[in-house]
């Protein structure tokens, strides 16, 4: 506590340069005609000259490198030009529970110069320390969960059983941000709906603001000719979790070579144990020579995109049987509708509060028959027609940064209404821009 005081008090004795004062008309008291009216348009340039600044903000949790959606806001704020402070926990862990006082110092010091604290996507597990802090400084928090730590966890994944303490924190977790944070950022209401029957709550939508997923940064698009060298070549993309129903997908490949169908199956998944696992039912199912499981191309180098648009007839999406299958929506349908390729994916609720199931793309039943017998009619060319381009369009221009800035600003504006925010404006020139060309 000595060393802490000490710090503390040279901390305060250090004389801080006085923040430049704020760019006033270039007037001459002895030109200037102290009228009534002057004399208001005098006040009213202070005020605003005050309140102009950069909107501070506080991120709170982990921006993960696979962490899309953070990705992009954290690209998103700085390019408005906010200024942003980040307090990642990782970087603070340790053993020595003296020195967390420091960290809880940092926290609390930028938490104070905050104008609003934001808890990162996919960090909802911190929320009572942030929730904690917000309320006693009476700062706003803006929440943006991504998932559900409870139906991740306990409901899809089923690593933690529904009577274990651990399950049951998750879902208090879950409960404080959906129910106590002042705003509310989601990709998609159907889920918050689910999430709300799931833990038996109600979230006010006032506070609610939707900004879908903004997977959709390549420009590539598919030209590939439909089977032109007479096989079909099938792609997956993503992660092995039972929300994308692979085993159904390789029950189907099975199947497929049953019929003598001329095929290929190419799943980029990422390097995880069960990698090897779905590599052994690979070769127990005798689909070596056809179905192959690669961790070479992703999405974050364009190696992916290029391969797809390049060497890929046709994308299939999820066919999980969990709810969490039924009430959100793939990202691999966007990155592939965004490529103009074609995808078929399974039928749910949720893909009806953006698209036109059985319209904008191909669907089927969560069944491996149902997944053979479109795959078929895909083929023999009976299936139903689909506009890829009108598709490409819907999804380029719902799932943009832009819209999602739109959103941040919005959201932004209410929570800090004394200030005016300078997000659009040029450090340099003081010229005001508009989103897009922020963007570029």
């Amino acid at each position: 506590m000595k060393l802490l005081s000490l710090v503390i008090g040279h901390w305060s004795s250090l004389s801080l340069p006085a923040p430049p004062a704020p760019s006033a008309p270039d007037r001459s008291l002895s030109s200037l005609s102290l009228t009534p009216h002057t004399l208001f348009q005098l006040r009213t340039e202070i005020i605003v000259s005050t309140n102009t600044r950069a909107i501070k903000i506080l991120l709170y949790g982990k921006s993960f490198p696979v962490n899309y959606r953070s990705k992009v806001l954290i690209d998103l704020l700085q390019r408005s030009q906010y200024c942003i402070a980040q307090f990642n926990p990782d970087f603070y862990w340790t053993s020595n529970k003296f020195l967390t006082i420091f960290a809880w110092l940092d926290f609390f010091v930028k938490a104070i110069f905050a104008d609003v604290i934001y808890l990162l996507p996919k960090n909802t597990i911190y929320i009572k320390n942030v929730l904690w802090v917000a309320k006693l400084l009476r700062k706003k928090l803006i929440v943006e969960m991504h998932i559900s730590l409870y139906d991740n966890y306990v409901k899809e994944y089923k690593t933690i059983k529904v009577d274990d303490k651990k399950a049951k924190a998750f879902k208090e977790f879950d409960i404080l941000a959906l129910t106590k944070s002042d705003y509310l950022i989601h990709s998609a209401d159907y889920e918050l709906v689910y999430w709300e029957k799931l833990l038996d709550i109600h979230v006010d939508r006032s506070k609610v603001f939707i900004a879908p997923n903004c997977n959709t940064s390549t420009t590539l698009l598919h030209q590939r000719s439909f089977m032109q060298d007479g096989v079909l070549r099938i792609c997956w993309w993503g992660t092995f979790i039972p929300l994308h129903g692979i085993d159904k997908i390789l029950q189907a490949m099975q199947t497929l070579k049953e019929k003598e169908v001329k095929f290929t199956c190419n799943l980029f998944g990422v390097d995880r144990p069960i990698f090897s696992t779905y590599a052994e039912k690979i070769q127990l199912a005798n689909l070596g020579d056809c179905v192959f499981l690669r961790k070479d191309l992703n999405f974050a180098d364009g190696s992916l995109p290029k391969y797809l648009v390049e060497n890929c007839d046709l994308a299939l999406g999820i066919f999980g049987d969990g709810d969490a299958a039924r009430h959100a929506l793939p990202n691999k349908l966007n990155e592939a509708l965004a490529m103009r390729l074609p995808i078929l994916t399974m039928n749910a609720p949720a893909l009806t509060e953006f698209f036109n199931p059985e319209v904008d793309f191909w669907t089927c039943e969560p069944a491996v028959e149902s997944i053979v017998m479109s795959i078929l009619n895909i083929i023999h060319g009976v299936a139903y027609p689909v506009d890829w381009e009108q598709s490409r369009q819907k999804v380029v221009n719902t799932f943009n940064a832009v819209r999602y800035q739109e959103v941040l600003k919005q959201v932004l504006g209410k929570a800090t209404p004394n200030l005016l925010p300078k997000e659009n404006q040029n450090s340099e020139s003081g010229v005001l821009t508009t989103g897009q060309a922020a963007l570029n």
